[in-house]
């Protein structure tokens, strides 16, 4: 009985903080109605538990109100049509045939600084017999135990195009990390320039430290994993989906495109170690240790200093694996 009353509990204790979420940043859109309606909701809890007997009762219209609150917050829909910031603007779409790739809403940002900033949106016109390689960009910023995974895919020429999975930002509206457990903010595979993903972390953002490794692939493997990313990208073009922190960010859609071909590690999850992770399947550079391979694939001053027009070679000349 007492682990019965436990485990009711722990159910009890966070259903309610959920719940408060939910109703501050879903039903209330963080003003003054998201507190009132969450202090309702905790009122609402604590008349069920301190006036209905016995304790089986109370559970259960509890949770049979949970379980409304839950229906009604799964029937939100993300949608495409929102006041977007310029820098997340458009989705791309890529369409092939034969040979012939064509992506549309490549984003090419001329950054002067993270305020100040041209932002362009091309289409690029490349063959995918000429992808040779990918590579695999990490960022950290202020911690270890969180990162933020890209990939690159080079198709000669100077050609990087990088894609990474984000958050869709709306005007005036920062991101915060308890936002990411809720329905708030829409996904997106942004699909870029290189420069503009490399140069607004390493010269225009504070503390973060960009780290890019090569893909050990084979080119088979390698126009195959383009040709997912290609997939996802037109699939979130054609049907908006939300960003989750847990269940649909940066990390988790990677491993539910590569599903089958790759097996769940907490890592995955817990990302600050994913770099490790890849080492560990033999995916990147196995001349070095992953220490040792870390410390020379940081490449902060290196993009800093590497000429514009010629900075895909500049950035990985003397990188290990490249």
């Amino acid at each position: 009985m007492i682990i019965l009353y436990a485990l009711a509990a722990v159910f009890i204790t966070f259903t309610t903080l959920w719940s408060i979420g939910a109703l501050f940043f879903d039903a209330g859109g963080l003003t003054r109605w998201g507190v009132l309606l969450s202090l309702v909701w905790v009122l609402l809890t604590l008349v069920i538990f301190f006036t209905l007997s016995p304790f089986l009762l109370a559970l259960t219209v509890y949770t049979l109100l949970f379980a409304m609150l839950l229906g009604w917050w799964f029937s939100l829909r993300p949608s495409h049509d929102r006041d977007w910031d310029p820098n997340f603007e458009h989705l791309s779409q890529i369409t092939m045939d034969g040979d012939e790739v064509t992506i549309t809403n490549v984003r090419h940002t001329l950054y002067r600084s993270l305020e100040d900033y041209d932002c362009r949106w091309e289409t690029h016109k490349l063959k995918l017999s000429d992808l040779r390689a990918a590579d695999v960009m990490i960022l950290f910023w202020g911690s270890d135990a969180m990162c933020h995974p890209s990939l690159t895919f080079d198709f000669g020429n100077g050609n990087h195009i990088c894609f990474s999975i984000e958050v869709r930002f709306r005007k005036n509206d920062p991101y915060h990390v308890l936002k990411g457990i809720y329905r708030q903010n829409e996904l997106m595979y942004l699909v870029c320039d290189e420069r503009d993903a490399i140069l607004r972390r390493t010269k225009h953002s504070q503390g973060h430290a960009v780290y890019l490794y090569r893909l050990q692939r084979d080119q088979t493997t390698v126009q195959q994993l383009f040709e997912e990313y290609a997939d996802a990208t037109n699939r979130i073009a054609q049907r908006p989906k939300w960003y989750n922190l847990l269940t649909s960010n940066c990390t988790t859609n990677i491993f539910w495109q590569r599903k089958g071909e790759v097996s769940w590690d907490w890592r995955m999850l817990f990302n600050g170690k994913l770099d490790e992770l890849l080492y560990d399947w033999e995916r990147l550079y196995q001349g070095h240790s992953f220490a040792d391979l870390k410390k020379a694939s940081l490449i902060n001053d290196i993009a800093n200093e590497a000429d514009y027009e010629n900075f895909g070679h500049e950035v990985r000349v003397n990188l290990p694996g490249f």
